[in-house]
């Protein structure tokens, strides 16, 4: 989400060069994945096609996690190198802040539920994000929404990110930028929880946690420590490399024929490779979607470099504007992916109207981060009221009096 500002004059520990302002890559990649994660949130979307989801083993998710934790590190490093421990309190109050959109989130969306099913007569919207649990339900089911125990469907990346948020606040307490000691923790607690089977529940107690917290910290450590190693030497010399880079490239061509995005034309068979996909468990982060999507990351940051045209384009200006506003305009995307279940039953599922809903989604995505950008800019030219000016100040009679002349021999001065 909004982990924070560039890293401006910040020695990294390898002794590199400071890093002088923000990459607005990482914000465009961001952006960019909350418009496909709204279009893959879209009830059966035509749309969700376009999408990193069709065309290998990971999809959007990773890329959001992945940059959180990235965005968190530049901002960690700037702010907390010398005073990691006030890391902590800074991490409690972004999870409330998080916790109170993730609220605020389900408000809505069940609002429009309701306000749909008593317009058009259908509780298709009701059933399909199950929120009739809680409207029947209201004295159980409150109590576990209040306690992230009752995710429903959409809701469900929010609760992660204030899991994940809380803990990266202590990691960084005592490991401040040492990436090895998160990379080793990350890789320890995804292999306890894949071995004991570790993960949360939500109401009611047979359904469980979308994205397991104890996996997906792992994706989100991965973008941590990525951040804090990018200069590494030995780091930037294996990523230059041609075997590397071909490697890559190996691992995004067999993710493709993998996924096998002709399938959804009907031609099922030609999957050649379909064990793969039937082992790139997305819920408990399967190693198989985290080395195709850095494969991907890879492969994108060669060839889309910071001086690209890319950034100064029309798309490319929307999409970092759209990531630096992440959290509210993620939050609103879940709501629109929502309003796809009562707008596709209202107008039909016919791609014409998947296709409109989508683009004009992702237009007030835009519109709305425009706004917000120019506020930003508003607020930041407003001139600086005048500072009043100082009222004289009256001495007491006697300090007002003139200075007694300098003693003079004919002139005694007086005590």
């Amino acid at each position: 989400m909004n982990g924070g500002r560039g890293v401006a004059n910040v020695k990294h520990p390898s002794g590199a060069a400071p890093v002088s302002s923000r990459d607005w890559r990482i914000d465009f990649w961001r952006g960019l994945a909350i418009v496909f994660i709204f279009w893959n949130h879209s009830v059966d979307n035509v749309m969700s096609w376009f999408t990193t989801k069709y065309v290998g083993l990971s999809d959007s998710a990773e890329l959001f996690v992945f940059l959180s934790g990235f965005a968190m590190a530049s901002m960690f490093v700037g702010k907390f190198l010398d005073r990691p421990v006030m890391a902590i309190p800074y991490a409690f109050g972004r999870a409330f802040t998080l916790y109170l959109h993730h609220i605020a989130a389900f408000v809505v969306i069940a609002t429009l539920a309701v306000l749909y099913r008593e317009y058009a007569g259908s509780s298709v919207m009701e059933r399909d994000l199950f929120i009739r649990p809680f409207l029947v339900a209201t004295e159980t089911v409150l109590p576990k929404l209040a306690t992230l125990g009752y995710l429903p469907p959409l809701l469900d990346i929010l609760p992660l990110y204030i899991i994940l948020t809380l803990l990266i606040g202590v990691l960084f307490a005592g490991f401040r930028d040492r990436w090895p000691f998160y990379v080793a923790f990350a890789a320890g607690v995804w292999i306890w929880a894949r071995f004991s089977g570790a993960t949360l529940s939500s109401y009611p107690d047979t359904r469980l946690w979308t994205f397991n917290p104890f996996a997906w910290q792992a994706v989100f450590l991965a973008g941590f420590a990525t951040f804090l190693a990018r200069d590494e030497r030995w780091l930037r010399d294996v990523l230059a490399a041609p075997a590397t880079i071909a490697l890559s490239a190996t691992v995004v061509i067999v993710g493709f024929i993998a996924a096998a995005p002709w399938a959804t034309l009907g031609l099922y068979e030609w999957r050649p490779l379909r064990f793969l996909t039937d082992i790139a468990d997305k819920a408990n982060a399967s190693p198989v979607r985290l080395l195709h999507f850095m494969a991907m990351a890879h492969l994108a940051s060669l060839f889309v470099r910071r001086e690209s045209r890319l950034g100064r384009s029309a798309l490319g200006r929307a999409m970092v504007l759209i990531g630096r506003k992440s959290l509210p305009l993620f939050v609103i995307s879940t709501v629109f992916a929502a309003m796809s279940h009562g707008v596709f039953d209202w107008f039909g599922h016919g791609w014409p109207v998947q296709v409109a809903f989508s683009l004009a989604g992702a237009l007030v995505l835009v519109a709305l981060a425009y706004g917000g950008e120019a506020l930003r800019t508003t607020k930041r030219a407003a001139p600086k009221p005048a500072a009043a000016p100082a009222k004289p100040v009256v001495a007491h009679a006697e300090e007002a009096r003139p200075a007694a002349a300098p003693a003079t021999p004919t002139s005694p001065a007086r005590n």
